[in-house]
Order: structure tokens, then C-alpha cells, then sequence
């Protein structure tokens, strides 16, 4: 029996991050932060948050041993977010270079700290000292004798440890994580590829269960959030998930239409599975109409395609045009035109308005 393995792009994960195509990622950051920050785009992003959904989907989604190749879990005096962050940074860029924290020229220091925003009302001589506080220098050597392995508390591993315990057996989410049968396999961190309307994207889904006597897949993906489970659409707005959810359920549908044996099978609306490390209460969300091929709009906010944004995207990092389209170089703009896309205006909305 073919298995939705079979029909995934199979290369390792570092393959996978360096391929140009784009993802959802890098079209919500570019939906939220926009065409100013195309030089930062691509900017690698690492945050204590970030580390600690890595361990999650690493406990649920690989097995211990995956685990402890990528992960060493050590002792080390608490620190802020803010001073983990830029710890980790300075070592990536001076690790092997520099021995001590303090052998780091300041203005080396000065550098990273804006490239991680670390306290930027604060003057060089204040941030400089609070980023060599001696538990940062601590880490910083703890770090550089870590062997490239990414380093974690004790206190964060024994959180996402329970959470993962807790996704496994709680009422409303175990059934997703439990044991395969002959009819029913869980596939996790499958990878596919797809060209949507020329633009050419990759997507990595947490989980796909797929169901071969109902000719069901479910896709699936697996989210530890600082806010309460029951609040995960405020989330989903800020993060704009809805990108993520659209743009893997039209991937996957691809390479399954593409198939003889997986394009009869019928493909669910995307789920969300989320947790908080605190609250350990998991809930799944369903995002309804996935397979939803325009913009969104909900009242004055529009939720754009992921093929919009990212036709709109490619062509400005093909091009790398001084002004978004839309905006003359030359000659007068409308403030009227502006404000009436900002705000997601129809035109009787925008004559009323002015």
C-alpha cells in the first residue's frame, strides 16, 4: 500500500530550511512586518518561546533520542528572555572566536544587542553591563562547550516534558497522538513542495493522519502558546495562522491530486492542536474553509491569500523596487487610496469617509 510518505519531498530538515521556495513563515512575517523589512526577511529568529514549541514537537513528533542529539538539558542561572536571546546570538557569531564574553570587543557586543533589539532605550555602557552579568557570561561558556547542541533549563525541559505527557493522554487530544492500526497511520514533520500560480512554496506539517479505509487525511499542527488554550484565535489573528493553515492544505492537496492513489481520498479542513506550558489544558481548533482560495475579510480586516502575498513578494524580492507597488516615485500620492487599502475600505466605505 502507497503511503503518504511515499508522495513527500525526502530530504533532511537543514535541506529543507535552506531551499528558496518560500514558506509560511517568511510570508507572515512579511504580512506583518512589510516591504521595510524585506532586508531582514530572512533574518534567522531564535526566542526562549521558540525553543520551547521546538521541544514540544521534537518530544511528540521524534522520540527521546532525536531529542537529546539536538537538545543538552543543563543547570544554568535563570536569565531573562532578552539576555537568552542575546547570548545565544553573540555566540553563534563569536563562539569559536572568543573564549570568554569577555574577551568580545564592546563594540562587537554593542552590534548584537541591536540586531536582537536588547533594551535599545538603554545606553551602551547600561546594556553592555547588564548583558555581562556573570550568569549571561555563565551561559555564554556553557554554550560554546555545548557541541553545537541547542542548550535548555532543566525547568523548561520538565515543562515541555509534562506538556507533551499531557497531549498524549488528555481527552481531547490523545486520539491524535495515539497508536497507529491497520486502517489509521500518524506521519510526522512530512515535507512537500508546490507551484502555486508561478511562485514555487515548501511546507513541513507537525502531523498528517490519515485514515486509508475512509480514504481521510487530517492535517494537523501542533502549537505551545503563552495565551490559554481557549483563547487561541486571538493567536491565530496575531500570527496570522490562517496563512499556515491555507497554505499546507493547498500544498498537501497538490501532490495528493497529482497522485492515482491519493487524489480520491478527501482532505480535512486544517487543525490547530495547542497548548499552555502552564495551563497544560490542550484544545484543538479547526480553521473552517481551508481550502478557501481568495482573501478573507472579516469586517475592515482583510486576511490575504497566501498566493497573494506571496506573488506580491516574489516580485519584490526579484526586483527590489525602491517603493511598493501602488506608490508613485514620481508625482502625487492619494492619502485617500492609501488609507482606503490600510483599512480594507470599499470604495462606498472610502467616499463616505472623506
Amino acid at each position: 500500500m502507497k503511503t503518504l510518505y511515499d508522495i513527500s519531498w525526502q530530504v533532511d530538515e537543514p535541506t529543507y530550511r535552506k531551499d528558496p521556495a518560500l514558506s509560511q513563515s517568511t510570508l507572515a512575517k512579511y504580512e506583518r512586518e512589510g516591504f521595510a523589512n524585506l532586508s531582514t526577511l530572512f533574518d534567522h529568529v531564535s526566542t526562549p518561546s521558540l525553543t520551547f514549541g521546538s521541544m514540544v514537537d521534537e518530544m511528540i513528533t521524534g522520540d527521546m533520542e532525536s531529542f537529546h542529539k539536538r537538545f543538552i538539558v543543563a543547570e544554568f542561572p535563570k536569565l531573562e528572555p532578552a539576555q537568552e536571546t542575546a547570548v545565544q546570538e553573540m555566540c553563534s557569531k563569536y563562539g569559536k572566536m572568543y573564549k570568554s564574553m569577555d574577551d568580545i570587543p564592546d563594540t562587537d557586543i554593542i552590534s548584537t544587542l541591536n540586531d536582537c533589539s536588547f533594551y535599545q532605550r538603554w545606553g551602551s555602557e547600561k546594556r553592555i553591563i547588564k548583558i555581562k552579568e556573570q550568569a549571561c557570561k555563565d551561559y555564554y561558556r556553557l554554550l560554546r562547550a555545548s557541541d553545537e547542541k541547542q542548550v535548555v533549563a532543566q525547568s523548561d525541559y520538565d515543562d515541555a516534558l509534562r506538556c507533551a505527557q499531557q497531549l498524549r493522554s488528555a481527552p481531547g487530544t490523545a486520539v491524535y497522538f495515539g497508536k497507529d492500526s491497520d486502517d489509521v497511520k500518524r506521519y510526522y514533520q512530512l515535507k512537500f513542495k508546490s507551484t502555486i500560480r508561478g511562485v514555487e512554496y515548501r511546507v513541513m506539517l507537525d502531523l498528517c493522519i490519515v485514515d486509508y479505509k475512509r480514504k481521510v487525511v487530517i492535517p494537523c499542527d501542533l502549537k505551545t502558546t503563552s495565551s490559554m488554550e481557549y483563547e487561541f484565535g486571538d493567536s491565530f489573528m496575531k500570527w496570522r495562522y490562517d496563512i499556515q493553515a491555507r497554505l499546507y492544505w493547498r500544498v498537501l492537496r497538490d501532490n495528493m491530486d497529482n497522485d492515482s492513489f491519493f487524489k480520491d481520498f478527501e482532505l480535512k479542513d486544517f487543525r490547530f492542536i495547542c497548548i499552555n506550558r502552564n495551563n497544560n489544558t490542550p484544545l484543538v481548533w479547526e480553521f473552517p474553509n481551508t481550502n478557501y482560495d481568495k482573501d478573507i475579510n472579516l469586517g475592515y480586516k482583510k486576511l490575504r491569500a497566501p498566493w497573494t502575498i506571496g506573488a506580491e513578494l516574489k516580485s519584490y524580492l526579484d526586483n527590489r523596487p525602491a517603493v511598493p507597488t501602488g506608490i508613485k516615485a514620481v508625482g502625487l500620492n492619494s492619502l485617500g487610496s492609501y488609507l482606503q487599502k490600510k483599512f480594507g475600505l470599499s470604495s462606498d466605505e472610502a467616499d463616505q469617509a472623506w
